[in-house]
């Protein structure tokens, strides 16, 4: 009791020093932080626990010596746009896209500054409708610019031809007219998919969705998080004395270094089929600009001892998808689609030299002084390492363990299990639809196998598109470097997606661990079964984090509700109340109304007198006194005025006043002011008067007395707002913050 008398006493004096806390009662001071805590938890605490949780240490299995490669699949982010949910009205849609944008930065962010990769890949389906939003159109050529073409024998007189600049390299592509259809007339002409549902956002729309990819993605701040990074001259460049005598020019090129933590690398090229379509769907023209702004979708990369062979299953399907009925596509079918698959087989069927290259400039910057031309790297170029390198010959070439990246999964047996950590079903079904197909057919899948087993083992298979967890074993007999068969067991895994719109509750991403240690020729030199570690992160439940929210809304509305009515019912108010608070001494008041039939009864003093009840108030001031002793007549008072008073303290409360025995009960009866002869004075805080005569008096007619189901409303709404303002404004800090 005595702790509760004191943090009462310590709240009222809080009050009164600032006055709008007086419209804040315990409860509702109690219901705010309690709000305070949960929405810290749900918009901080419960991403950075998944996160940490997710701690390389906790589940990597390598000898205490090892260092190995850190890094993070991130698969189908698929911006939320118009295309996503097409029937959604505003502001639902605005909504959507800010949380979901705004649940990928605090992730994103979070496993740059917790989990410090030493590199990020990204697996398709980067934006949701970036292959509905139309390109740019080229723009007609002048006369003076086919002319020059002309001269320089890129378009021939007399054959009817377009060229088009917009190409990666940026080298002119000449295409025929035919007069087949639209697309064909001009392959690089776009057709607005779906009938022209998605014709009014052009190529504006994908610049945006572009600009918050990068906002998301590629800011330095979500990179790098609480890292100064600058960049510092470290070292001056010249052109080979070699190629200068051979004709090139002396060039002085300058090294920049960057201080503040290790550079990340973050690989984006892999395009999904919301990226570019699907099939005969892809359009060359969308398909040239993703590669412009993201890299192209065939590659090779090298990752901690590890090559990574990148390769566009969307245009390659179609070479081969299901057809209607569930058939592979005919021989026919393929060749008219040629321009669509050609590039990506074209890359599969020589990968062997783009990864030989890449394993030797690797190398070569692992093993500077093992250089076969003996020289450092900065003074080299690549096309110099290849040509005279032992290294970048095919034949008898060094070799690291292959994994493969595409975002559509490889085929599989209808309702082959994906495992325990799958959310949805337990296997991914076979089949396709408009723009998109579940996985590769199955002679695809393993014409890629084999073309890419020849430059080196595969070890593993990372896809995404599912937007679900799967791990499956696939049994190939592939043929090796070497021309030697074998059957070959090789894992692939199914990234989940990671944003929460994509119809899993729990979004997520793969940690991938890479020790493969290596002399300068490429040889392992551990004898480690497994050179690949990997490793699930689940998200947030943010929708279950919204759920909780609308929980704690619900039993917040309960408490002020039951609240409300408890002080209604004992016809209290909140603190801020005058009346009730214990603290404030009970002062005296002029009355505020009078029945009609009580007339005041005039006495000697030049006050009056009425026998009526009075009521509980203050006044302000109390600078007039009355006083009364039993010696005197009982029909007169004495009175003692300051010369200054504008106000008079009265008696104390009076039950009821009659036949004037006033000094006899020792009470004081209701006076009143009508001295006729003072005008300053005069008619002032009369008892008929309720108006605002008196500028100290303040004279106001008391309120009606309330209903308590009123009174119950007033408190709940009043109770209401102090926690709506305090829990809105703290919740609208965090999620503004990130």
């Amino acid at each position: 009791m005595h702790l509760q008398h004191v943090a009462s006493h310590h709240f009222q004096s809080i009050a009164r020093r600032y006055p709008i806390l007086r419209q804040i009662s315990p409860t509702a001071v109690l219901l705010i932080f309690f709000w305070v805590y949960a929405i810290h938890y749900g918009e901080r605490s419960v991403s950075s626990n998944h996160v940490k949780s997710c701690d390389w240490g906790s589940w990597e299995k390598w000898p205490t010596s090892a260092t190995p490669h850190h890094l993070v699949f991130i698969a189908d982010p698929q911006l939320v746009d118009p295309h996503t949910y097409p029937g959604r009205p505003w502001p639902l849609s605005a909504l959507t896209e800010s949380y979901t944008d705004q649940y990928m930065v605090r992730n994103f962010r979070l496993i740059n500054e917790q989990l410090d990769p030493d590199s990020v890949v990204f697996l398709g389906d980067l934006l949701d409708g970036g292959r509905e939003w139309s390109t740019s159109k080229a723009r007609q050529l002048t006369a003076h610019q086919r002319k020059h073409l002309t001269d320089l024998g890129i378009k021939a007189p007399g054959t009817k031809r377009s060229v088009d600049t917009s190409l990666s390299f940026g080298q002119p592509k000449v295409t025929l007219d035919t007069p087949l259809s639209k697309k064909d007339e001009d392959p690089k002409a776009f057709v607005h998919g779906e009938n022209g549902r998605w014709r009014k956002w052009g190529p504006a729309q994908w610049d945006h969705e572009y600009d918050r990819f990068g906002r998301i993605f590629f800011d330095p701040r979500q990179l790098y998080p609480r890292a100064d990074r600058e960049a510092h001259v470290a070292s001056e460049v010249v052109t080979h004395p070699i190629s200068v005598e051979n004709g090139a020019t002396e060039i002085r090129t300058e090294e920049y270094a960057i201080s503040g933590g290790k550079t990340r690398r973050v690989i984006t090229s892999l395009p999904g089929n919301h990226d570019l379509g699907f099939g005969p769907g892809v359009q060359l023209t969308v398909r040239d600009r993703h590669e412009t702004h993201f890299g192209e979708g065939n590659r090779v990369d090298v990752f901690g001892n590890h090559t990574f062979v990148s390769i566009d299953a969307p245009s390659l399907a179609a070479y081969s998808q299901f057809e209607t009925g569930g058939a592979d596509s005919t021989e026919e079918q393929a060749e008219a689609r040629k321009s669509i698959w050609q590039p990506t087989m074209s890359f599969l069927g020589g990968v062997q030299a783009p990864v030989a290259k890449a394993t030797s400039d690797y190398l070569d910057d692992l093993f500077p002084d093992s250089r076969p031309d003996g020289r450092t790297p900065r003074h080299g170029t690549h096309s110099d390492s290849t040509k005279s390198g032992k290294r970048t010959s095919v034949q008898g070439q060094s070799q690291l363990p292959v994994i493969l990246l595409s975002h559509v999964p490889l085929y599989r047996d209808p309702d082959t299990d994906c495992g325990r950590l799958r959310e949805r079903g337990k296997a991914i079904s076979i089949r396709g639809g408009y723009q998109y197909q579940n996985a590769l057919t199955r002679s695809l899948s393993t014409k890629i196998a084999q073309q890419i087993s020849i430059a080196g083992e595969i070890v593993h298979i990372f896809s995404g598109d599912d937007h679900d967890y799967c791990d499956v074993s696939h049994r190939w007999n592939l043929v090796t470097g070497n021309g030697k068969s074998r059957l070959q067991n090789i894992r692939e895994v199914t990234v989940k997606s990671f944003s929460w719109a994509m119809g899993v509750r729990k979004p997520g991403f793969l940690l991938v661990s890479l020790w493969n240690p290596v002399n300068d020729k490429g040889e392992a030199i551990s004898t480690a079964s497994s050179t690949v570690q990997t490793h699930l992160c689940l998200l947030p439940d943010q929708l279950g984090i919204f759920l909780t929210y609308a929980q704690l809304a619900g039993l917040t509305l309960i408490i002020l509700l039951v609240r409300a009515i408890i002080v209604a019912i004992r016809g209290t108010s909140t603190p801020d109340s005058e009346d009730d608070d214990p603290d404030i001494p009970s002062r005296l008041a002029l009355i505020r109304s009078r029945s009609p039939d009580k007339q005041p009864v005039s006495l000697t003093n030049g006050f009056s007198t009425l026998n009526k009840s009075l009521s509980k108030s203050r006044q302000r001031a109390a600078s007039t006194s009355l006083s009364s002793t039993p010696a005197q007549d009982s029909s007169h008072l004495s009175v003692q005025r300051s010369h200054n008073a504008r106000t008079r303290s009265v008696s104390p409360y009076t039950p009821s006043l009659s036949n004037g025995l006033v000094e006899k009960t020792g009470l004081y009866p209701q006076v009143q002011w009508v001295d006729p002869s003072d005008d300053e004075e005069s008619n002032v805080g009369s008892v008929g008067d309720y108006g605002d005569g008196d500028s100290q008096g303040k004279w106001k007619r008391r309120p009606r007395k309330r209903s308590v189901a009123r009174r119950a409303w007033g408190e709940f709404w009043r109770g209401l707002g102090s926690v709506g303002v305090g829990a809105g404004g703290w919740y609208v800090f965090m999620v503004r913050t990130g």
